[in-house]
This record gives C-alpha cells, sequence and structure tokens, in this order.
C-alpha cells in the first residue's frame, strides 16, 4: 500500500494527517455503513475521489476541519474526519457535502484519511493495516498526476456549481474549487 503521511502548516506536528487512495474498490457500500452506523475503528475520512481535483484540494478541506478542531473546539460534524468531508462543500448544507463528497453504492475510487492526535494516536503502519484488511481496491499514489486521473470533472463541476463545461483538470479548475473552498470557511 502507498500511504503518505504529511505534517499540515501551521498545525502542530503530533496532528500528524496519513493518507491513502485506492482504486477498482468493489466494497465502498460495507465502507459507508460503517461510517453510518458510528464505528469507532472506521473513524476515518473516506472520499470519493472522483470529486478530488488535487492533492491541495483535498488537503485544504482537512487543514480547515483540523483548525477548527483545535481552534475552537467546535465541529458541525460528529468528529474531524466527517468535518473533512463537509469541508469539501462549497456550501453549509451537512447531508448534502456527504452525498457529493462520500461514498456512495457507485464509488469505485477513494481517498482515505485518518488524523492522528495526542489524544487518539495512530502510526501509519497502524492505518495502513487496517486499511489494507477493509478496502478492497487497488492502492494508488496520492500524487496530483494520479489523482487527476480518477477526477470526474463534471461531477467536479455540478458540485461545486460551475458554469461552463470542465472536462478536464486544468490550473484554473483547480484555483475556482479552492477559493470556493475559502469563500466558504470565512463566509
Amino acid at each position: 500500500m502507498i500511504l503518505q503521511t504529511v505534517h499540515l502548516e501551521n498545525i502542530p506536528q503530533s496532528h500528524e494527517v496519513h493518507i491513502a487512495a485506492f482504486k477498482d474498490v468493489i466494497n465502498a457500500s460495507f465502507l459507508r455503513d460503517q461510517l453510518l452506523a458510528g464505528n469507532a475503528d472506521f473513524e476515518y475520512a473516506f472520499v470519493d475521489a472522483r470529486t478530488i481535483i488535487s492533492t491541495a484540494h483535498i488537503l485544504a478541506a482537512v487543514h480547515q476541519a483540523v483548525h477548527k478542531f483545535l481552534i475552537t473546539e467546535k465541529l458541525r460534524t460528529r468528529n474531524v474526519h466527517s468535518e473533512i468531508v463537509f469541508c469539501l462543500s462549497p456550501n453549509n448544507n451537512i447531508s448534502e457535502s456527504f452525498r457529493r463528497f462520500g461514498l456512495s453504492d457507485t464509488t469505485t475510487s477513494i481517498i482515505c484519511i485518518k488524523i492522528s492526535s495526542p489524544q487518539k494516536p495512530i502510526s501509519s503502519a497502524d492505518v495502513e493495516r487496517f486499511l489494507a484488511e477493509v478496502v478492497k481496491g487497488t492502492p494508488i499514489e496520492f500524487s496530483d498526476d494520479v489523482i487527476a486521473q480518477e477526477t470526474d470533472s463534471a461531477r467536479v463541476s455540478k458540485c461545486y456549481k460551475m458554469k461552463g463545461s470542465k472536462n478536464e483538470v486544468t490550473e484554473d479548475l483547480e484555483l475556482e474549487v479552492l477559493g470556493k473552498l475559502v469563500m466558504r470557511a470565512v463566509g
């Protein structure tokens, strides 16, 4: 498996971000059911990779969620992992954000994120072991080039209510999406 551990700028080192990506996933509905049941073992952010255009896109949402958790200690959702999915949304509708960016029965490529903290420390080896057990899919690299291959640009345009046809991942598309995320965060 290709698992990356990231340290976010302006976030304490103790809050490591473990990220893995998968394609050809055949058990997305099982993973979603575990999240809906509140299974604590599955306290991860599972994001439909078709809705993500770059590593910066997902890391911007991760940063917003972790920042909210550390600074305000107030989250709109159950935990920092579900807050990541919520932070991807261009609006404040929680259920819509899970419908658009979370897992569905048709999801075949996913990005999995686990936040480690002093209260709930977890090693990259533990995350890797868990994901290898529960995700039935092919691990892929978490990089801009690989993520772009999984992106459904039309779906991203629809999720972010963009005008005009967006048929490919471009720097302009990324900037527009990141702009919408920032505007919602400060708005």
